[in-house]
């Protein structure tokens, strides 16, 4: 006998989810109470709350039935705290996730994130790569987190959480981007090297788009993109920066990839027209919104047999990453 099993995937930048303290180590000081942009406890807790609340959004389906996601990878998260409010404290408690994270050299203290549903899914490693520059020397940029682990206790999946550097940068981070690309290439050949038939999600705020250089070299026979569509909007022009790539052993077990447009993330444009994401900030003005990206999420699907012996994985509980 047959059963399907279902694992829903999300990404999303989170656009500065910091909390109201000054840490000394970074350059945060715009988001405490008496910095540039009077960041605030109140304010923290609303946005912790609506980015559960948005999560949780996610798992509604067409027919209004509802799941939760098992996997959540997060961008602009500043440090372990921020998450573990997240998890604990916030609508997202009774689901029960678990972190993966730690602090990166970016100067401002931003990170990348995995959460997962503990229920469904058992962590077995995690690791993370610093892009360099073409002289060898270590990057003050985010980390590339790369995680696997089974889900469901029959299908092991890999997934790689990435934040490229920003366009701001110049030339010097579209060199950096193109590093991080073949940075993350090599390493998802050492796992296809070992399982040619590895289910492989690379996900992440590229901060470039699908056609760009840096993107286009991950593709091939080793992934494929799925984007859905576009996420952020840039002077009037929206782009799709916020992607999912998959090995074809995913691709196949698709189900769907959505940009996720809830209503209350958006806003109208009158400037250029249409509308645009919901920002917690412009410029120094308080918004009161969610992020300045939207949510992208995936689903998969696969088929297992209800008597087929399940292997056996030591457990794996949230935990911060050194």
């Amino acid at each position: 006998m047959m059963r399907l099993i279902l694992c829903l995937v999300l990404f999303w930048n989170v656009e500065n989810y910091f909390d109201p303290f000054d840490d000394p180590l970074t350059r945060d000081e715009s988001f405490t109470p008496q910095g540039y942009y009077a960041w605030t406890w109140y304010k923290f807790i609303r946005k912790r709350n609506d980015l559960a609340k948005t999560i949780i959004a996610c798992g509604l389906k067409d027919d209004g039935t509802w799941e939760a996601p098992t996997i959540v990878g997060l961008c602009e998260v500043e440090n372990f705290f921020v998450l573990y409010q997240l998890v604990t404290d916030s609508p997202l408690a009774p689901l029960e996730y678990g972190i993966i994270h730690r602090d990166s050299p970016d100067p401002r203290g931003i990170d990348v994130a995995l959460l997962y549903k503990k229920e469904t899914f058992k962590p077995l490693q995690a690791n993370y790569y610093l892009p360099v520059y073409e002289d060898g020397t270590p990057a003050a940029t985010r980390e590339v987190l790369y995680v696997k682990g089974v889900y469901d206790k029959t299908d092991t999946l890999h997934f790689f959480v990435n934040h490229w550097p920003s366009k701001l940068g110049g030339t010097a981070a579209k060199a950096l981007r193109m590093n991080a690309s073949r940075m993350v290439q090599e390493v998802v050949d050492s796992v296809l090297a070992v399982c040619p038939l590895a289910r492989i999600v690379v996900m992440g705020d590229f901060n470039d788009s699908p056609t760009s250089a840096a993107v286009r070299m991950l593709e091939g026979e080793r992934l494929v993109n799925v984007s859905a569509g576009d996420t952020y909007k840039f002077q009037g022009a929206w782009d799709c920066i916020d992607q999912f790539l998959v090995s074809p052993s995913i691709q196949e077990s698709l189900e769907y990839v959505n940009v996720v447009r809830l209503p209350f993330l958006l806003e109208s444009d009158p400037t250029y027209m249409g509308q645009k994401p919901r920002r917690t900030y412009l410029g120094p003005a308080y918004k009161g919104g969610v992020s300045d990206h939207l949510p992208i999420s995936l689903k998969i699907t696969n088929f297992t047999g209800y008597d087929q012996e399940p292997r056996k994985y030591p457990a794996y509980e949230a935990v911060f990453c050194p």
